[in-house]
Protein backbone atom coordinates (compact mmCIF):
# COMPACT_ATOMS: atom_id res chain seq x y z
CA UNK A 1 0.00 0.00 0.00
CA UNK A 2 3.03 2.14 0.71
CA UNK A 3 3.99 1.74 -2.42
CA UNK A 4 1.21 2.24 -4.18
CA UNK A 5 0.40 5.84 -2.07
CA UNK A 6 3.81 6.62 -3.31
CA UNK A 7 3.26 6.80 -6.86
CA UNK A 8 0.17 8.40 -6.57
CA UNK A 9 1.70 11.40 -5.24
CA UNK A 10 4.30 11.48 -7.63
CA UNK A 11 1.81 11.48 -10.41
CA UNK A 12 0.24 14.52 -8.95
CA UNK A 13 3.43 16.33 -8.44
CA UNK A 14 4.16 15.51 -11.72
CA UNK A 15 0.85 17.13 -13.48
CA UNK A 16 0.88 20.10 -11.19
CA UNK A 17 4.52 21.13 -12.99
CA UNK A 18 4.37 20.32 -16.75
CA UNK A 19 3.20 23.52 -17.94
CA UNK A 20 -0.34 24.26 -19.61
CA UNK A 21 -0.64 24.99 -23.34
CA UNK A 22 -3.65 27.39 -23.79
CA UNK A 23 -4.96 28.98 -27.02
CA UNK A 24 -6.22 32.34 -26.84
CA UNK A 25 -8.85 33.15 -29.38
CA UNK A 26 -8.76 36.78 -28.27
CA UNK A 27 -5.36 38.62 -28.19
CA UNK A 28 -6.79 42.37 -28.05
CA UNK A 29 -9.78 44.45 -26.60
CA UNK A 30 -10.72 47.74 -26.72
CA UNK A 31 -11.91 50.13 -23.53
CA UNK A 32 -12.36 53.31 -23.57
CA UNK A 33 -11.24 56.68 -21.92
CA UNK A 34 -14.12 59.87 -21.24
CA UNK A 35 -13.61 63.04 -20.03
CA UNK A 36 -16.33 65.74 -19.52
CA UNK A 37 -15.39 69.45 -20.04
CA UNK A 38 -18.16 72.28 -19.03
CA UNK A 39 -18.10 75.64 -19.77
CA UNK A 40 -17.77 77.33 -16.86
CA UNK A 41 -20.95 79.54 -17.04
CA UNK A 42 -19.55 82.55 -14.69
CA UNK A 43 -16.26 82.85 -17.06
CA UNK A 44 -17.87 81.65 -20.35
CA UNK A 45 -17.27 84.95 -22.39
CA UNK A 46 -14.32 85.75 -24.53
CA UNK A 47 -12.97 89.39 -22.61
CA UNK A 48 -10.02 91.30 -23.78
CA UNK A 49 -8.05 92.15 -20.98
CA UNK A 50 -5.75 94.55 -21.65
CA UNK A 51 -4.67 97.03 -24.19
CA UNK A 52 -1.47 99.30 -25.18
CA UNK A 53 -0.25 103.09 -24.76
CA UNK A 54 2.00 104.13 -26.72
CA UNK A 55 4.14 107.24 -26.24
CA UNK A 56 5.46 108.18 -29.66
CA UNK A 57 8.20 110.46 -27.43
CA UNK A 58 9.18 114.12 -28.07
CA UNK A 59 10.69 115.26 -30.99
CA UNK A 60 11.94 118.32 -33.00
CA UNK A 61 9.55 119.86 -35.34
CA UNK A 62 11.10 119.43 -38.78
CA UNK A 63 10.60 120.76 -42.06
CA UNK A 64 10.91 117.51 -43.52
CA UNK A 65 8.48 114.55 -43.66
CA UNK A 66 9.16 112.07 -40.58
CA UNK A 67 8.76 108.71 -39.64
CA UNK A 68 8.85 108.22 -35.75
CA UNK A 69 9.21 105.14 -33.68
CA UNK A 70 7.61 104.32 -30.73
CA UNK A 71 9.21 105.16 -27.30
CA UNK A 72 7.33 102.58 -25.14
CA UNK A 73 4.43 100.49 -25.27
CA UNK A 74 3.19 100.04 -21.42
CA UNK A 75 0.96 96.51 -22.45
CA UNK A 76 0.00 94.27 -24.92
CA UNK A 77 -3.07 93.32 -26.16
CA UNK A 78 -4.61 90.33 -24.48
CA UNK A 79 -7.46 88.37 -25.06
CA UNK A 80 -9.33 85.36 -22.77
CA UNK A 81 -11.74 82.58 -24.79
CA UNK A 82 -12.42 80.01 -21.85
CA UNK A 83 -13.58 77.84 -24.41
CA UNK A 84 -15.67 79.57 -26.94
CA UNK A 85 -15.70 77.87 -31.03
CA UNK A 86 -17.22 80.54 -32.90
CA UNK A 87 -14.11 82.75 -33.84
CA UNK A 88 -13.39 86.10 -32.53
CA UNK A 89 -11.48 89.40 -33.54
CA UNK A 90 -9.91 92.90 -32.07
CA UNK A 91 -10.59 95.78 -34.06
CA UNK A 92 -8.48 99.31 -33.37
CA UNK A 93 -9.63 102.66 -34.69
CA UNK A 94 -8.38 106.01 -33.39
CA UNK A 95 -9.14 110.04 -33.89
CA UNK A 96 -7.08 112.23 -35.66
CA UNK A 97 -4.06 113.44 -33.76
CA UNK A 98 -5.48 116.94 -31.88
CA UNK A 99 -3.51 119.56 -29.56
CA UNK A 100 -6.52 120.09 -27.33
CA UNK A 101 -5.00 123.37 -26.02
CA UNK A 102 -4.48 125.13 -29.44
CA UNK A 103 -7.37 122.84 -31.53
CA UNK A 104 -4.86 122.22 -33.57
CA UNK A 105 -4.49 118.75 -35.88
CA UNK A 106 -1.23 117.09 -36.95
CA UNK A 107 -2.52 116.77 -40.59
CA UNK A 108 -1.71 113.86 -42.67
CA UNK A 109 -0.20 111.99 -40.04
CA UNK A 110 -0.35 108.23 -40.31
CA UNK A 111 -0.13 106.00 -37.00
CA UNK A 112 0.96 102.17 -38.32
CA UNK A 113 1.11 99.06 -36.24
CA UNK A 114 3.04 96.30 -38.07
CA UNK A 115 1.97 92.62 -37.49
CA UNK A 116 2.99 91.87 -34.08
CA UNK A 117 4.22 88.47 -32.08
CA UNK A 118 1.26 86.51 -30.90
CA UNK A 119 1.65 84.09 -28.31
CA UNK A 120 -0.30 81.90 -25.98
CA UNK A 121 0.28 81.83 -22.14
CA UNK A 122 0.46 78.33 -22.10
CA UNK A 123 3.46 76.99 -24.41
CA UNK A 124 1.58 73.85 -24.50
CA UNK A 125 -1.87 75.31 -25.89
CA UNK A 126 -3.07 72.66 -28.78
CA UNK A 127 -5.31 75.41 -30.27
CA UNK A 128 -3.97 77.27 -33.47
CA UNK A 129 -3.25 80.94 -32.53
CA UNK A 130 -4.81 84.12 -33.69
CA UNK A 131 -3.38 86.07 -36.49
CA UNK A 132 -2.29 89.55 -36.33
CA UNK A 133 -2.42 92.04 -39.33
CA UNK A 134 -0.59 95.43 -40.29
CA UNK A 135 -2.69 98.08 -39.46
CA UNK A 136 -2.90 101.85 -40.32
CA UNK A 137 -4.55 103.36 -37.63
CA UNK A 138 -7.82 105.92 -38.83
CA UNK A 139 -11.46 106.38 -37.82
CA UNK A 140 -12.64 103.21 -39.25
CA UNK A 141 -11.86 100.21 -37.09
CA UNK A 142 -9.69 97.41 -38.45
CA UNK A 143 -8.78 93.96 -37.70
CA UNK A 144 -5.38 93.67 -35.83
CA UNK A 145 -5.88 89.85 -34.14
CA UNK A 146 -8.61 87.46 -35.71
CA UNK A 147 -9.24 84.03 -34.55
CA UNK A 148 -10.95 81.89 -37.60
CA UNK A 149 -13.59 79.52 -35.91
CA UNK A 150 -12.50 76.82 -33.71
CA UNK A 151 -9.16 78.70 -33.63
CA UNK A 152 -7.94 81.04 -30.64
CA UNK A 153 -9.06 79.21 -27.32
CA UNK A 154 -7.28 80.01 -24.40
CA UNK A 155 -4.83 82.80 -23.72
CA UNK A 156 -3.70 84.97 -25.73
CA UNK A 157 -0.98 88.02 -26.23
CA UNK A 158 -0.32 90.57 -28.99
CA UNK A 159 3.11 92.55 -28.37
CA UNK A 160 4.73 95.06 -30.17
CA UNK A 161 8.24 96.10 -30.54
CA UNK A 162 8.25 100.11 -30.34
CA UNK A 163 9.96 99.35 -33.47
CA UNK A 164 6.60 98.20 -35.18
CA UNK A 165 4.81 101.05 -34.39
CA UNK A 166 5.51 103.80 -36.40
CA UNK A 167 4.07 107.62 -36.81
CA UNK A 168 4.22 109.18 -40.05
CA UNK A 169 4.18 113.15 -39.76
CA UNK A 170 4.42 114.68 -43.26
CA UNK A 171 6.46 118.13 -43.72
CA UNK A 172 3.65 121.69 -42.64
CA UNK A 173 2.57 120.77 -39.50
CA UNK A 174 3.23 123.07 -36.36
CA UNK A 175 4.68 122.62 -33.22
CA UNK A 176 2.51 120.79 -30.77
CA UNK A 177 1.44 118.35 -27.91
CA UNK A 178 -0.75 116.11 -30.03
CA UNK A 179 -2.56 112.98 -28.80
CA UNK A 180 -4.92 110.49 -30.30
CA UNK A 181 -7.67 108.01 -28.86
CA UNK A 182 -7.30 104.61 -29.71
CA UNK A 183 -10.38 102.49 -29.72
CA UNK A 184 -9.71 98.39 -29.04
CA UNK A 185 -13.04 96.11 -30.26
CA UNK A 186 -13.30 92.91 -29.19
CA UNK A 187 -16.05 91.00 -31.42
CA UNK A 188 -17.27 88.03 -30.57
CA UNK A 189 -17.07 86.61 -34.81
CA UNK A 190 -14.06 86.32 -36.84
CA UNK A 191 -12.71 88.81 -39.12
CA UNK A 192 -14.80 89.67 -42.26
CA UNK A 193 -17.53 88.62 -40.62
Amino acid sequence: MKKYFGTLLAGIALFTSAPMLVHADNTSQNTTAEIELSQDEANKDITLDTVPTIDMGAHTNDTASQTYTADSIDSQVHVTNPGNTEGWNVQVSGTNFEDSDSNKTLRGAKLTLVSGTVKADDLANASDLPTTNTVTVNSEAAPILSAAEGEGIGLFSLSHDTSQVKLYVPAGNVAGNYMSTLTWTLSNAPAGI
